[in-house]
């Protein structure tokens, strides 16, 4: 992105949020003064050392957590609460056991109040997109790793939201797998016809990073502060084996080390 493009509004803004937790009376502080901004069409990547608070980060992103200090501006006005525009997959995919794929992607279709027939075909034409065509009967015990996750994007994608968050939703998954989801995920974001607009992903893999984002931010040791943003110049698609990401992920490894 260019300079005379990044002096257009951002749709999202970070504006110097801290963070803290306390417990048994002892105040423990996880980010401190983070701030960046987040334009249309964009890919960041977060990453920075275990327990520097990303993930806090991503929460107080969706309102799912307040900031202690500092705020989240959204299309210039300041979140409050849960922002129905964002939705989030987890890392850990956080399905329904006793409700089966299509059920489970239902589920924020259901909470808008979207009449059952209308929910029913969103959901079977996302659960399609990612590839679960065939399994809508499907209890989640009966999927692998990664067809799990696929359910988890698919309730993400299901209500359409403009920004789609990512907790380290490949680190569980066996590395081939992780590339196909990383590739579908890539897919999904460059159609302009469909959602998101923005993905914002926390992971603890740096050349994942690099690969699939536009803009890698590197958090510092907790508490968390912004170190360094780096613009990641290459166009898509992207070699994996390209020296240009060997060596930005060395210099971003090293600064997180």
């Amino acid at each position: 992105m260019s300079t005379k493009e990044r002096l257009i509004t951002p749709i999202l803004d970070v504006r110097n949020v801290s963070k803290e937790f306390t417990q048994r009376g002892k105040k423990t502080s996880i980010l401190k003064d983070v701030s960046f901004s987040i334009h249309e069409h964009e890919f960041i990547s977060i990453v920075g050392p275990s327990g520097c608070g990303k993930s806090t980060l991503l929460r107080i992103i969706m309102g799912l957590t307040p900031p202690t200090k500092g705020e989240v501006i959204y299309k210039g006005e300041r979140t409050q609460s849960v922002n129905p525009r964002m939705s989030m997959v987890f890392q850990s995919f956080a399905l329904f056991p006793w409700l089966t794929v299509l059920e489970n992607v239902e589920l924020g279709l259901e909470a808008q109040g979207i009449p059952k027939e209308q929910r029913k075909k969103r959901a079977l034409k996302i659960v399609e997109e990612v590839g679960l065509e065939d399994f809508e009967d499907a209890y989640p015990r009966e999927l692998s790793g990664g067809m799990k996750q696929r359910v988890g994007l698919a309730r993400a994608l299901v209500i359409d939201p403009e920004i789609l968050l990512m907790d380290e939703p490949f680190s569980s998954l066996d590395p081939l797998t992780a590339e196909g989801l990383r590739e579908e995920v890539i897919r999904l974001w460059s159609d302009k016809f469909t959602s998101p607009e923005i993905v914002i992903m926390v992971t603890h893999n740096v050349e994942e990073a690099i690969y699939l984002s536009d803009r890698v931010i590197v958090l510092s040791q907790r508490p968390g502060t912004v170190i360094l943003e780096f613009d990641v110049d290459m166009p898509r698609p992207r070699d994996k084996r390209s020296p240009y990401i060997y060596e930005l992920t060395d210099k971003i490894t090293s600064l997180i080390a």
